[in-house]
């Protein structure tokens, strides 16, 4: 090979390749550039005329680019369909022997598996037959690194396919058999232990989730505010509070609180309607349509975050919304187990299908109630009806809520707003190392491909 100026490894494969005709990046000096078609014999694939039942069903297996959308292994065996002998004959498909690396050409570009066997694929394939140039893993990793190179020459109108010449043309570095025997054997290790932290990761968002509802539960049940109750010479009785500010709801029969679970001194169980209420105030959004809109859709479930809004003018709605206030719980009464509210910080609109609830007690204490498990449980249970799920005001109005004095009611929701920035730390930690996780093995077969390994 002539002594070319090398590319710098950032350099696109491509861009080098065609753009500069020159080598893509350096590589050790006993490494050496080739073309894919320099490692033996690429073959097509072939479709027996379908609906001819002498074709298939036989006891040749026949791969097609489907087969491997959810194929995790780097081998494989048989695929949903299998040929016969007479459908063999009469397509373009050919048998493979075993150890022969498939990549997909088209319909997607870029599935790479090894044969197990002796078999056949239909015309969405490009595979390479087994030679003494190349081991079929180490070639099998490249093409898998090389999936954006390729779709990159690839050409098509209804779909990108990759051409058998454009694909003997994909520039491969090639070392001497021994130290690709070496760098597969690196490379099973290192991506076999990326995957294993992919999988660790994949646990945390429901470890972060059950910790979220633990931190709730101890909350609404005393435990998470007993030792500063044990510290305090507390006066303050919720019956007092509810005496004083409650709004004077007749006793209803839905619920027998005296057969709820027992809670710490100066609690009371009570229901929802003794303490809040639903504030409905429907306006026609032509009158207001420079304030943010609230929907379901804007809240992420069962955490209260508010993911976007937009104005009403944006959003084009046309029939009455709820104006709500600063202060107000702003709660989605459709499909009540997703658990989708929050507390407004501003003035706005919110959608009909949302309740805004004014309280008299701590406005927090009772919408970390109303996160937990506990009242989902109740509200999902309320619902009136089977398609689409929704608690009117009157079932919402019966839920039991467990009431502790008001300056318990602020001591739970310090404590809980500490203990649920820390799930939120966490929660970004994942969104961080997933992303990192998901570049992991990429950047692993970059290196591998250069000789840093």
């Amino acid at each position: 090979m002539s002594k070319l100026k090398k590319i710098s490894p950032s350099t696109p494969l491509l861009e080098a390749m065609i753009l500069h005709h020159e080598e893509p990046y350096e590589i050790p000096k006993d490494w050496k550039w080739v073309k894919v078609g320099y490692l033996g014999e690429v073959v097509g694939g072939g479709t027996p005329k379908s609906g001819i039942e002498d074709y298939y069903g036989g006891e040749i297996s026949w791969i097609t680019p489907s087969d491997l959308s959810r194929h995790k292994s780097i081998y494989i065996e048989k695929g949903k369909k299998s040929i016969t002998k007479l459908g063999l004959s009469k397509s373009s498909a050919k048998l493979l022997p075993k150890n022969s690396v498939l990549f997909s050409s088209r319909a997607p570009i870029g599935y790479v598996v090894i044969s197990a066997r002796e078999l056949t694929t239909s015309q969405g394939f490009k595979s390479f037959k087994p030679s003494d140039k190349y081991i079929p893993k180490f070639l099998y990793y490249y093409l898998t690194s090389a999936k954006g190179l390729a779709e990159s020459m690839a050409s098509g109108t209804t779909f990108l396919e990759i051409s058998a010449t454009k694909i003997t043309h994909l520039p491969i570095p090639l070392p001497p058999l021994s130290e690709q025997e070496r760098i597969v054997a690196r490379l099973d290790q290192l991506l076999g232990e990326a995957a294993n932290y992919r999988q660790l990761l994949a646990q945390l968002p429901k470890k972060i989730e059950q910790f979220r509802q633990s931190v709730l539960a101890r909350a609404i049940s005393g435990e998470l505010s007993a030792t500063w109750r044990a510290a305090q010479e507390v006066e303050e009785n919720a019956a007092d509070l509810l005496e004083e500010v409650g709004l004077g709801m007749k006793k209803n029969t839905k619920y027998d609180l005296s057969k709820l679970p027992e809670l710490p001194e100066n609690w009371l169980w009570t229901h929802f309607g003794n303490i809040a209420k639903v504030s409905s105030n429907l306006v026609a959004p032509s009158d207001y349509l420079t304030y943010r809109l609230v929907a379901p859709n804007h809240i992420e479930k069962e955490t209260g975050r508010l993911l976007y809004t937009e104005s009403v003018k944006e959003s084009g709605v046309k029939s009455p919304k709820h104006l709500f206030r600063p202060g107000q719980i702003i709660y989605s009464k459709i499909r009540p187990y997703l658990s989708k509210l929050t507390i407004a910080d501003f003035e706005g609109l919110c959608s009909a299908d949302m309740y805004p609830i004014d309280t008299v007690i701590y406005t927090e204490y009772l919408y970390y109630y109303m996160l937990s498990s506990k009242f989902v449980a109740y509200a999902s249970n309320a619902g009136s009806r089977s398609v689409l799920p929704k608690i009117n005001k009157k079932e919402l109005s019966l839920i039991p809520i467990p009431l502790p004095p008001l300056a318990e009611q602020k001591e739970i929701v310090a404590q809980v707003e500490a203990l649920l920035a820390q799930a939120d730390a966490l929660s970004d930690y994942y969104e961080r190392a997933m992303a990192g996780a998901e570049q992991l093995p990429q950047t692993i077969l970059a290196k591998a491909f250069r000789g840093e390994l």
